[in-house]
C-alpha cells in the first residue's frame, strides 16, 4: 500500500494511518518484549506482515482479486502472533489495519463481512488467552478505535467522491457555457449576415429603379431637345434632384452594409 502519485487524497490517508499504527505496534513490541525469547519471532511475523502491506498495491494492479487472499494471509499473520504473544495488547490493533484496507478494497456489504470476521476473531482469541474481562474490555476498546478510523475512512472517499463528481459537475457546466456562448457568436454573426443580405438586396432594388427612372427621365429630355428646347430645363432639374436623391440612398444603403466598430469586417 505505497503512496503514489495515482493515488487518490482517500488512499493516502489510508496509506498514512495503516503504516503509523504499524510503527505503533512495532515500537510497543519492542518495548514490551525486550528481555523476552518471543521478540525475534514478532519482529519476523511483523516484517512478514509490512511486506504483504507493501506489496498489496504491486500485485493487485496483476492480479484484482488478490486482495481477498491478502486479507486472509494478514488475518493469519496477526492471530499466529496472538497465539505466542497473547498478552499483547498493541497486536490488536493491526485488525483495525485490516478492516481499514477492508472498506477501500471492497463493496459495503463485503467489507462489513470482512470487518465481522476480524472483530469475531480478536473477539475468541482474546476471551481465551486473556481474562474474559480484560479480553472485553480490549475487544470493545478495539471495536470503538477501529469504528471511528473506518468511518473517518469512509467520509474521506465520500468526501473525495463528492468533490470528483462537483470538478466533473463544474467542468461539463464550463464546456456548456463555451458551447452556448459559441452558438451565440454564430447567431450573431448569422442574423449580421442576413441584415447585411437585406439591405444589399434594398440597395439593388433601389439602385436599378433610381437608374430606371433617371434613364426615362433623361430620354425624355432628349425627345423635347429636338420638339421644344424650351421645356427642357424642367427635365434638367428632374435629373439631377433624381441623382441627388439616389446618390443619397446609395450612400445611406452602403453605410448600413459597413461594419459595426464592434463588429469584426465580413470575410
Amino acid at each position: 500500500m505505497n503512496a503514489t502519485p495515482q493515488q487518490t487524497q482517500s488512499q493516502r490517508v489510508i496509506v498514512v494511518t495503516a503504516y503509523t499504527m504499524f510503527v505503533i505496534v512495532t515500537l510497543r513490541a519492542v518495548i514490551t518484549y525486550a528481555n523476552d525469547d518471543v521478540l525475534p519471532l514478532l519482529l519476523a511475523l511483523l516484517a512478514i506482515f509490512l511486506l504483504l502491506l507493501a506489496t498489496e498495491p504491486i500485485i493487485t494492479r496483476r492480479w484484482s482479486t488478490y486482495r481477498w487472499l491478502y486479507l486472509g494471509l494478514q488475518t493469519v499473520v496477526v492471530v499466529v502472533m496472538g497465539r505466542f504473544a497473547p498478552e499483547f495488547d498493541f497486536l490488536w490493533s493491526l485488525y483495525i489495519i485490516l478492516a481499514i484496507q477492508a472498506v477501500d478494497f471492497f463493496a459495503r456489504r463485503a467489507a462489513l463481512i470482512w470487518i465481522g470476521v476480524l472483530i469475531g476473531l480478536a473477539g475468541v482469541f482474546l476471551m481465551i488467552e486473556m481474562e474474559p474481562a480484560l479480553g472485553l474490555a480490549i475487544l470493545l476498546n478495539l471495536s470503538a478505535v477501529g469504528y471511528f478510523l473506518v468511518w473517518f475512512t469512509r467520509v474521506s472517499r465520500q468526501a473525495e467522491v463528492a468533490r470528483n463528481e462537483s470538478a466533473a459537475l463544474l467542468n461539463e457546466l464550463q464546456t456548456a457555457h463555451a458551447q452556448l456562448q459559441d452558438y451565440a457568436d454564430r447567431a450573431e454573426e448569422l442574423s449580421a449576415a442576413r441584415e447585411r443580405n437585406r439591405v444589399a438586396r434594398e440597395l439593388h432594388d433601389s439602385v436599378n429603379q433610381s437608374i430606371f427612372s433617371i434613364t426615362l427621365t433623361a430620354e425624355a429630355a432628349r425627345t423635347m431637345l429636338d420638339r421644344d428646347p424650351a421645356r427642357v430645363p424642367p427635365y434638367l432639374d428632374q435629373l439631377q434632384e433624381m441623382t441627388t436623391n439616389a446618390l443619397a440612398q446609395m450612400r445611406s444603403l452602403i453605410g448600413q452594409l459597413r461594419p459595426k466598430n464592434n463588429e469584426p469586417p465580413a470575410q
